[in-house]
């Protein structure tokens, strides 16, 4: 089906970028007269009907869709041309909606990590139930589920009364999308309606967390970092692809992700010699852009008739700036013809700059991954 697809933008949307989401999310009156807006109605009637809407969380994008209608949920796969096989993340506004999905009792380590980063970028695996289909978890017996902290996005899932399904809103494969119009130019035709809810505060998706065994595993980097999640449970957690886990229990671990359709090189100043000459060689032929740190120091030889964009983006002190800007950035390179290939300076895997360096190695040419731009995703 063939939509005309409509961007809207909510009559509080000066609101939600003005101030600071935790504290609308807070405001009761607000979020009561946020769920009578026009466009919010709009949305979650959709929902109702079983079609899919692009919706604003603090993180990325999401394409949702009502997580226990496998007729919906198969349109979300459709519209991204996301292989089928790949778990969808749920996400819900009340406590009360994941009792509705899971099979067991919410353990004390769950409602510790609720209690202090619900709502916000953590997603956690649970045993799913019978209620929600094999579409919605790719056939697994568990379930991943998380409370958002945008209010647009609470707004549609309380209007709704739906635990909504959500990947990232970008035709699968490709840089997510941080603003509607991301979502727009990668889905029009695809689906109806995306609410606009401004630039997404994080840049990058949520860390999914797996706590049902001994081991405190985080499946994907994210929004809150491995450092954090530690430091507040008081005990280690791990790196799930250093264990080489094969077992895909979240969205990020099996497939090639974030890639614009250019390709896309990392380089550090200690291996400079090889990858940042190998962009510096290309440079006489055609245009190159280099992302890096303000306090990165390059050589005025470097760049003497050379064909190079120089993007000082970010602070090595501050990844948090380069997760909240890269997929919007390596859009705007890919859409610029004059570009041929881009190049990313490597943060220090640390806090965020974890979750950053995820996104960029999958969205790297590298040996073992299809070409940039859709490929084998």
């Amino acid at each position: 089906m063939q939509f005309q697809t409509k961007i809207k933008e909510t009559e509080y949307h000066h609101d939600l970028k003005l101030n600071s989401m935790s504290d609308l999310i807070n405001d009761l009156e607000f979020m009561k007269k946020l769920q009578k807006d026009s466009a919010v109605i709009e949305a979650a009637e959709l929902l109702k009907k079983g079609e899919v809407v692009g919706l604003p969380t603090e993180t990325v994008y999401g394409l949702a869709a009502d997580a226990k209608n496998p007729a919906a949920v198969k349109k979300i796969f459709k519209a991204k041309g996301r292989p089928q096989d790949n778990p969808l993340i749920v996400h819900i506004a009340k406590k009360s909606q994941l009792k509705e999905l899971i099979s067991q009792d919410i353990s004390d380590k769950a409602e510790k990590l609720m209690s202090q980063f619900w709502p916000g970028p953590l997603t956690i695996i649970f045993p799913k139930n019978s209620k929600v289909p094999t579409e919605t978890s790719a056939g697994l017996d568990t379930i991943a589920v998380r409370m958002p902290a945008h209010p647009l996005m609470l707004a549609v899932i309380e209007k709704s009364k739906l635990a909504l399904a959500a990947p990232s809103a970008n035709t699968s494969g490709f840089p997510s999308p941080t603003r509607a119009r991301h979502v727009y130019n990668d889905l029009k035709g695809k689906i109806p309606l995306i609410l606009d809810g401004g630039f997404c505060h994080f840049g990058v998706e949520s860390t999914v967390i797996d706590i049902r065994e001994d081991k405190v595993k985080v499946l994907r980097p994210g929004g809150i970092s491995r450092e954090e999640i530690a430091q507040f449970l008081g005990e280690k957690v791990i790196l799930a692809a250093e264990l080489k886990d094969k077992k895909v229990l979240s969205p990020g671990m099996k497939y090639r992700h974030y890639a614009p359709q250019k390709k896309v090189f990392i380089f550090n100043f200690s291996d400079k010699l090889s990858v940042l000459n190998q962009a510096l060689s290309k440079a006489d032929s055609k245009k190159i852009a280099i992302i890096t740190a303000r306090e990165s120091e390059f050589k005025v030889e470097d760049f003497s008739n050379k064909k190079i964009e120089l993007l000082k983006v970010f602070s090595h002190k501050q990844p948090e700036e380069l997760a909240k800007n890269l997929f919007d950035l390596l859009r705007k390179l890919d859409n610029d013809e004059s570009i041929a290939e881009i190049y990313i300076e490597e943060l220090d895997s640390a806090g965020i700059g974890e979750a950053v360096m995820n996104r960029i190695y999958k969205a790297a040419t590298a040996e073992n991954y299809s070409q940039p731009g859709g490929g084998n995703n």
